[in-house]
């Protein structure tokens, strides 16, 4: 037992993808129509993944085009400059790690290059044909202070989880990033002795989590 942390330390890893020239992309059944490197910003090609560049990107992204229960949908991943060597180079800043098709819906699974988030999308498609996103998840890797008694913390290994069901309809685009907007009620921290799917089950059940 210790007086409490005033900064969390966060465990961060930086997954980088084995090859700059293609996006590592995890699929069932040929979902992935086309994995393309081009790099754009504003609509206009600046470069390609893994190219050395003088380009300052500001909002660069690489578009994947993917099958989404049975749509093609073009799925936009941001791109940033990235130093090595003194040099600049155009990286991803998300990979897709999971494509997993079902008959009416389809889970995107995708991790961050920057940090140790990783996220999920559940997309639904109704009886219209029209493709909306009715899940969205995060989870991110850290300490948890927890209060034991008055004054008195002691710092626990969890897993920090925000979950919103917000229908989004989807066009003909999906843009990854971390800008994802949570309710207060929507986010809260789970220990690592729990497997994602019991910490989510365990709040919307009610169930108090053991610290230990």
């Amino acid at each position: 037992m210790h007086k409490k942390i005033g900064t969390s330390i966060i465990i961060i890893f930086i997954a980088l993808s084995s090859c700059r020239s293609k996006n590592n992309i995890e699929t069932g059944k040929n979902n992935i129509i086309k994995d393309s490197t081009l790099v754009y910003q504003d609509n206009k090609e600046i470069g390609k993944i893994g190219q050395k560049t003088t380009f300052n990107c500001m909002s660069c992204y690489a578009i994947s085009k993917v099958k989404i229960v049975g749509k093609e949908i073009g799925i936009k991943i941001p791109v940033s400059n990235r130093g090595i060597n003194n040099e600049s180079f155009l990286e991803y800043d998300f990979v897709i790690d999971k494509i997993e098709n079902n008959t009416n819906y389809t889970i995107v699974k995708y991790s961050s290059t920057l940090s140790s988030k990783a996220y999920e999308l559940k997309l639904y498609k109704n009886e219209k044909g029209q493709i909306y996103v009715i899940n969205v998840l995060t989870v991110s890797y850290g300490i948890k202070d927890i209060e034991i008694a008055e004054n008195d913390y002691e710092s626990f290994q969890s897993n920090s989880i925000c979950q919103s069901k917000k229908r989004t309809l989807v066009k003909d685009t999906i843009m990854i990033s971390d800008n994802n907007f949570f309710e207060k009620n929507e986010c809260f921290d789970c220990p690592i002795k729990y497997t994602i799917d019991e910490c989510i089950a365990n709040k919307e059940k009610g169930i108090k989590m053991i610290w230990e």
